[in-house]
């Protein structure tokens, strides 16, 4: 199969909303980087419909209040050169004081104390660059226990999921709504060995996850929001909420969002304009 890649140029304010474009306009892979959205869309029929609604969407972006896109780049890649392309800028990566994330094709010296997450990218996006993933991998280095029981909402890659379960969760539960993202995060669950860990499941949402210790959501400010309430559901009395995906400038609402419910132990951290939230339920 062939894929169209889309490189759109755009200011951080504006990535959440160009990656969901992107979706509604049929991208099977959605990467939000430092400066830009990547976004694959399969070559088949109605291809050109679907491009035309994906540009007429971001032209909008300045009336919604959002930064206009800088630049857009195209270009049509089979599935062997899409795979290759990304070798060509993913290597090993120190994330936090312990976790590394590499990619199956390199070599890593291991060091002292280091916890190794092995990733292939494939069609699925979530390779520890962008700020949001570093924030929530921090978090998790911080507040993580061994024993603990870990939901995943929006698991992408898998990557918050595998690293859960390699800081010594005993159990974690990873759901995305998108079924190129759970069998890319199966795919890398069962390479880095932590199968009988992490459960990934086709969900939209936490009305099914267990009661937990610990939930990790690197998706929307408006989604995480909406789903605070279920957060609270699903997790223990004295369990940590870590949020991440949220610009600077929406930092406030969700702050705001979290002081109105049960929550303690307020902690946020920034990085590259976005916002990560930690806090315990009381």
């Amino acid at each position: 199969m062939k894929w169209l890649e889309l490189h759109i140029v755009i200011p951080p304010e504006s990535h959440e909303a160009v990656a969901e474009i992107c979706r509604e306009a049929g991208a099977q892979g959605v990467s939000l980087n430092t400066d830009r959205v990547i976004a694959a869309l399969p070559v088949t029929e109605g291809l050109d419909e679907r491009v035309q609604f994906l540009k007429a969407q971001l032209c909008l972006l300045p009336e919604w209040g959002l930064p206009p896109v800088q630049h857009l780049a195209e270009r049509v890649r089979d599935e062997k050169e899409w795979a290759e392309a990304w070798k060509q800028f993913f290597h090993p990566l120190r994330v936090g004081e312990r976790v590394v994330i590499k990619p199956s094709w390199e070599d890593y010296t291991l060091q002292e104390g280091d916890v190794v997450i092995e990733l292939d990218p494939g069609m699925a996006f979530g390779t520890g660059q962008h700020e949001t993933t570093q924030l929530c991998i921090g978090f998790l280095e911080k507040l993580l226990r061994p024993g603990m029981v870990v939901a995943d909402i929006g698991t992408g890659s898998g990557i918050l999921a595998i690293t859960a379960a390699k800081l010594g969760a005993v159990s974690v539960w990873a759901v995305d709504n998108d079924p190129v993202a759970v069998l890319a995060a199966t795919g890398n669950v069962a390479r880095n060995g932590v199968e009988r860990v992490v459960s990934v499941q086709l969900a939209d949402g936490c009305e099914d996850a267990p009661q937990c210790d610990l939930l990790v959501a690197n998706i929307t400010a408006e989604v995480i929001e909406n789903l605070l309430p279920d957060f609270g559901r699903c997790l223990r009395r004295g369990g940590w909420l870590v949020v991440s995906g949220i610009v600077q400038e929406r930092s406030e609402r969700i702050r705001m969002a979290l002081l109105q419910m049960p929550w303690q132990d307020f902690q946020h951290r920034e990085r590259g304009g976005w916002c990560a939230f930690a806090a315990r339920r009381g």
